[in-house]
Parts: C-alpha cells; sequence; structure tokens
C-alpha cells in the first residue's frame, strides 16, 4: 500500500512539471516570500510592513532549500514537492495504523487505499501550500489520541498527552485556523484517558500546557512587535472582510473587498482590527445575507465538485462525482452504524465538525475540508461494513 502511494506521488509530482501553471496559486509566491526572508535572517516577515502576516512554520520549510544554496523558485517547489510526498506516504501509514486500532487490519487497508488514490487530495500534494504539511501533524496528533486509550501507566499517558499538544501546536503554526481544535480534542483526551477523574484532568492539562508552550515563542513574539496578544498571526481581520461584506460570495475574493480607513500610521495589527470590527458590523447589521453565507460557505467547502476557475470541465466533474460522491455516502452510512458510539463519533469527526464550523464564517473551499478527510476515509470503511474494534485496540500497531 506504501508503495502504491509513493507511485501515487510520484505522478503528481511529474503532472506539476509537466503543468506548472495549473499548481501555480498566490499563496505559493507568498510563502516562498516569507521563507527568502528567513533564510536572509530576518525571519518570519513577507516585507517590512507585514511582519506577522504568515503562518510561520511552512515557510521554516521551504528555507531550507534556500540556506543550502538553491535560489530559483522552481527548485524550491520541487524540495517542497517532494517533502509533501514523504509527508503523504506517512499521511497514509497514520490513517491506516489509526484504523487499525479503531477497526481492523482489513479496514486499515481499505482506509489507506482510499486515502492514497483520492484524486482530490492527491492534486494537493503537487500544490506548494499547507494543507499536506498540517495533515501530517493533525493524523500524528490523532495517533497518539488512539494510543492514549491504551496506556494503564500515567508516565505513557503524559508522554502521549505531550505529543498530542506539540503535534496540535505545530499544526496551528502551520495554518492559524487551527487555534481552538482543542477545545474538541481536550474532552477526547480526557475520555480516553484510563483511571480516575483526576488522572483525567491532569492528563487534559498536561496536553493543553504544552499546546500553549509550542504557540508561546510567536506570541512573546507578536507581543514585542505589536504589544497586544495576537497568539497566530495578523490577518484574520483581512480573512474575515474577505467572508463578510456587500463583496462576499463565499468563496475566496481578497481582490474585491473595499478596505475601510485606517490611521496612516496604524501597524498591521491595529489596521487588521480596523478590518475586524468593520467585517462583524456588517455581519450584524445584515443577519440574513451573513447566514446565507454561512450556508454558501459550507456548501462550497463539502462540494462534491472543485470550485475553483479552470476545474469546472466535463472531466473534473465526473472525477468528482465518481470519487468524491460514494466517499460522502458511505462516510454517511458510516456515521449511521456509529450513531451510538458518540465518543468514536466525536473521535473520527472532530475534523470534520470543526473546519465546517470555522469555515462558515471565514471563505468555502474543498481545500479547507481536506484534513478531515483521513477520518473520513475510516467512517467510509465502517460505512461499508467493517466492524469497529470494541475492546482495547492492540498497542503493537
Amino acid at each position: 500500500m506504501l508503495i502504491s502511494a509513493i507511485l501515487c506521488q510520484i505522478g503528481v509530482i511529474a503532472w506539476a512539471e509537466w503543468q506548472p501553471k495549473r499548481f501555480d496559486y498566490p499563496d505559493s509566491h507568498r510563502y516562498l516570500r516569507v521563507a527568502r526572508n528567513i533564510a536572509a535572517g530576518n525571519g518570519p516577515i513577507e516585507s517590512a510592513s507585514i511582519r506577522a502576516g504568515t503562518d510561520p512554520l511552512y515557510p521554516y520549510l521551504l528555507s531550507i532549500p534556500i540556506r543550502l544554496g538553491f535560489m530559483e523558485d522552481i527548485q524550491i517547489y520541487r524540495f517542497a514537492r517532494g517533502m509533501q510526498a514523504v509527508l503523504g506516504v506517512l499521511i497514509v501509514a497514520l490513517t491506516a495504523a489509526v484504523a487499525r486500532r479503531w477497526v481492523s487490519d482489513r479496514a486499515a487497508l481499505g482506509a489507506a487505499a482510499l486515502l492514497a488514490t483520492h484524486p482530490i487530495l492527491l492534486f494537493f500534494h503537487g500544490l506548494v501550500l499547507t494543507e499536506i504539511m498540517y495533515i501530517a501533524f493533525l493524523m500524528a496528533a490523532w495517533f497518539f489520541l488512539a494510543r492514549l486509550r491504551e496506556q494503564d501507566g500515567l508516565p505513557d499517558a503524559f508522554a502521549c498527552a505531550g505529543a498530542i499538544g506539540i503535534l496540535l501546536g505545530l499544526a496551528t503554526l502551520t495554518r492559524s485556523t487551527s487555534l481552538f481544535l482543542p477545545i474538541l480534542v481536550l474532552p477526547l483526551i480526557w475520555h480516553h484517558t484510563n483511571g480516575p477523574v483526576h488522572n483525567k484532568a491532569r492528563i487534559a492539562l498536561a496536553a493543553a500546557l504544552v499546546y500553549g508552550a509550542v504557540l508561546a515563542p510567536n506570541i512573546l513574539r507578536n507581543d514585542r512587535l505589536f504589544g497586544r496578544f495576537i497568539p497566530t498571526r495578523v490577518g484574520g481581520g483581512a480573512s474575515l472582510l474577505e467572508a463578510l461584506g456587500p463583496w462576499a460570495d463565499g468563496g475566496p475574493g481578497m481582490d474585491r473587498i473595499v478596505y475601510p480607513p485606517a490611521e496612516e500610521l496604524a501597524d498591521e495589527a491595529e489596521r487588521d482590527a480596523v478590518y475586524r470590527r468593520a467585517a462583524l458590523d456588517w455581519a450584524r447589521s445584515h443577519p440574513r445575507e451573513t447566514l446565507s453565507l454561512a450556508w454558501t460557505k459550507l456548501r462550497r467547502t463539502w462540494s462534491i465538485t472543485l470550485n475553483a476557475p479552470g476545474y469546472e470541465s466535463a472531466l473534473f466533474t465526473a472525477v468528482g462525482w465518481l470519487t468524491v460522491a460514494p466517499i460522502f455516502v458511505l462516510a454517511a452510512v458510516g456515521v449511521w452504524r456509529l450513531r451510538r458510539q458518540g465518543w468514536t463519533l466525536l473521535f473520527l469527526l472532530s475534523p470534520a465538525i470543526y473546519f465546517s464550523a470555522i469555515h462558515m464564517v471565514f471563505v468555502g473551499s474543498v481545500r479547507y475540508r481536506l484534513p478531515a478527510m483521513p477520518l473520513l476515509m475510516i467512517l467510509v470503511v465502517i460505512g461499508a461494513g467493517a466492524r469497529l474494534r470494541l475492546d482495547r485496540p492492540r498497542g503493537n500497531a
């Protein structure tokens, strides 16, 4: 199965080399600008006036080839795609490991096969974007969350909780919209920790503290730059304004925004606060339009076909209906089969629930559902008939 995943990754890399314009996204150029500043010793800045507008971890990855002397954009892109191919194989392996613990060996193979060949997810391995790196951190965190329920000793449980906190912190430094995901994860940590209530509380608290510790350097940097508490990046206000305003249609559209005026000497954090207030004011004064946009964003995020211009041909539509629609149907069947097992559903659906909610506020896009797909593949195999492992899973997976 891993060999199949590797071959699929090689195919995507070859496609990106053959049609580079199809894999050229504006965000990729922004990540490169930040990476070049990191390599130059300027820190994770985009420019002198935009010093904290990009989540830092992915640009740090892109800065590696620059530090090694590979300066051309295409060289950095090739490095990124190679690393994402490795991470893609790791994601498949982690999904199989989680499925084996919760369902069965056969289900693990099925979920891994579906994930390794899922065309939309494969396509994103060729894009120089944060998706694949983020999913790798997320699935690694879920692997340790699955292992947590196997641990009887407190030291081993603390180790799992620490790993979860570190990985979720790294995920948030990769994609800041993940900031509040621990709200759903901490109850799962509590539930899956064996032992009395005070042990459950200690393990959950340990995970939360480690998560905060991972974010702490970024928080301190932002406090030094702007004199205020900013846990991730600056730019959430502009993103909110993109999603809430008379120009909003539920999809990406930074170029359509009419920005409200800010003080001439305002820094980027102060400008962003102005944009956030303007977006929230518009939402409060237009409740019906806000609700309509929320539904539109949800439909975009879970669209069977791709929404982006250039991907509306009959071929891409057919691929969507043939590969995505069956997954959604079987995942829904899996949810129905597990309808009386709330904790298992929360374990498998937390990313889907969380990112659906986030992107009913911010803009919706197929790319924003991708973190939920590995765990949905486990629901798919359950929907197809695999039986859940009700006893405590094996610890040697």
